[in-house]
């Protein structure tokens, strides 16, 4: 708790957005910083959705491989397949990615650009490549993570967001025990949105992969007041979280609607602001921390 005079609290808040207290700095990719909004186990291909500005320089994982919660890691992840039993892709960012931005996975952007190709690093023994992720028809999931650039499948370091397209057989996320199945790996929750089992059953194709593309729907109602007037991060992650938002093909628009988050600074401020003019005769104020 700290006591400051009235004018003491105006110097410091002066000071404050004086000496760039004020600015919005780029933050490291979290779980909520994006979400995927497209599927293709026709093309294996997928689309995500930046929910908050992504820095240059960030990498990237994403995998069909499901997680196992019993032994702690990624379904066939091992120091000699640096695939698992699945596949491994990579992506790069080159440059600043604004929030809203839809990243495909089939081709790269003047801002990013996948690794499909080429002997994943670190592995003992070992000559798995990435690759498009090998997505199954019937059920499969897509986790977006980050790790070491060595074996990166082996050592993920947080994971971003965990899409499960589920079937009759498996519905739901459920400890890895093939290439059907997978779980919630740490950090990530269904409360929190940032986990998704897709729970539309009619949204699969068959065992020539007909009709296997669904995505983030624009015209669904939700999608279209939130693409209107801008919403939030934890706002499309409710709505991206909803099976009757998608409908079959990948979302046709390059970017959605997601609204600017407040600063911290601008928080305090408008907190310092209620204190300074509350009509009482107190000559201090108290900021509690």
């Amino acid at each position: 708790m700290l006591s400051l005079s009235k004018a003491s609290a105006w110097t410091l808040l002066i000071l404050f957005f004086g000496v760039g207290g004020g600015k919005r700095l780029e933050a490291a990719v979290t779980a909520s910083s994006l979400a995927i909004v497209g599927y293709d186990d026709y093309h294996d291909s997928f689309s995500m959705l930046a929910l908050t500005p992504l820095s240059a320089g960030e990498t990237i994982y994403f995998t069909n491989n499901g997680w196992s919660s019993t032994q702690g890691k990624f379904n066939g992840a091992d120091a000699s397949q640096g695939a698992g039993n699945e596949s491994l892709i990579k992506l790069t960012l080159t440059q600043n990615v604004s929030k809203g931005t839809v990243i495909f996975s089939g081709t790269d952007g003047t801002s990013w650009e996948w690794t499909k190709s080429g002997v994943i690093p670190g592995q003992i023994g070992g000559s798995a490549v990435f690759s498009d992720l090998a997505l199954d028809y019937e059920s499969d999931q897509i986790y977006a993570f980050q790790g070491t650039t060595s074996n990166p499948l082996l050592n993920p370091t947080s994971f971003l967001y965990a899409l499960h397209f589920g079937s009759i057989d498996y519905p739901f996320f459920s400890d890895s025990e093939d290439t059907l199945t997978g779980d919630i790996p740490p950090g990530l929750s269904l409360g929190a949105k940032t986990a998704f089992a897709h729970t539309n059953l009619t949204f699969h194709g068959d065992a020539d992969g007909h009709h296997a593309a669904w995505g983030l729907n624009p015209a669904a109602p939700a999608v279209a007041a939130l693409q209107s007037s801008g919403g939030t991060k934890d706002q499309w992650l409710a709505v991206i979280a909803d099976s009757s938002n998608w409908d079959e093909g990948l979302p046709s628009l390059s970017s959605f609607n997601v609204a600017p988050e407040p600063s911290r600074s601008l928080l305090a401020l408008g907190g310092l602001l209620t204190l300074l003019n509350r009509r009482n005769r107190s000559n201090f104020i108290v900021f509690v921390w």
